[in-house]
């Protein structure tokens, strides 16, 4: 996709989750929406975070769910490019009204400041991780998400499956040969871990990192939705649109 079309294509995300948002305010008070609680000056929820190896499924589980609850799914290459273009990532953060961004620039310089480290690139993914978060009703797919939002106003959840079948996955997926999806699998997975080792000094495979890991090997994507959606439901008390 070229830059131009990938600009035009975040910018109608951002403007859509945006209506979204206004919607959500309109029907009923931030506060009262199931999952969401208050850090301070600032509320946060209700998400659901996913961490997932190379080929276990995570991002079809993440647009499954997106559906069923009618959140936005913002994957890793969506966060990275609102982060890196300045616009974007301003108008993402005037989403929130002038007291609540006050309020999350103080969250910023004083309680994360020590735990990551402070390059631009982490700077900017913070104000979008947390602005995503304060807002709520999204779906975040990797960047280390678990490791920068209030774990007890979401859904911490990783998807792992055996290498050789996430190797087949790929192989099939892309139409790859078995060894260079093997070559993708091992490269991708090494990547992951090192931008969470290096960025937040965290072991992503830590169990205790996640509310839930879900082994996808003999799941379908329909079944390893619904474990995640029961996980969210109950630790947040959060529902499917139909179920409301």
């Amino acid at each position: 996709m070229a830059p131009s079309e990938l600009g035009s294509g975040l910018e109608h995300l951002i403007e859509q989750q945006m209506r979204k948002w206004e919607l959500a305010r309109r029907r009923q008070k931030q506060q009262e929406r199931p999952g969401r609680g208050k850090l301070g000056r600032l509320y946060f929820g209700p998400y659901l975070l996913i961490s997932r190896d190379k080929g276990a499924g995570g991002r079809q589980v993440a647009n499954l769910i997106g559906e069923k609850l009618g959140w936005q799914v913002f994957d890793r290459q969506i966060v990275d490019a609102i982060a890196e273009r300045t616009q974007m990532r301003q108008q993402l953060i005037e989403t929130l009204d002038e007291t609540t961004r006050g309020g999350l620039e103080d969250f910023l310089r004083h309680v994360l400041t020590k735990e990551i480290g402070t390059t631009d690139y982490l700077v900017h993914l913070r104000q979008v991780l947390l602005t995503l978060g304060q807002q709520g009703d999204v779906v975040i797919v990797g960047r280390g998400a678990e490791h920068i939002l209030p774990a007890k106003f979401g859904v911490r959840a990783k998807m792992v499956a055996p290498f050789d079948l996430r190797v087949e996955r790929i192989a099939k997926r892309e139409g790859l040969t078995i060894e260079a999806a093997h070559d993708v699998v091992m490269k991708v997975d090494q990547q992951r871990k090192r931008f969470v080792r290096e960025h937040f000094q965290k072991d992503p495979r830590e169990p205790l990192y996640y509310d839930i890991v879900v082994n996808t090997e003999a799941l379908t994507v329909e079944g390893t939705a619904e474990i995640v959606l029961t996980a969210l439901k109950q630790k947040l008390g959060v529902l499917p649109a139909a179920a409301k």
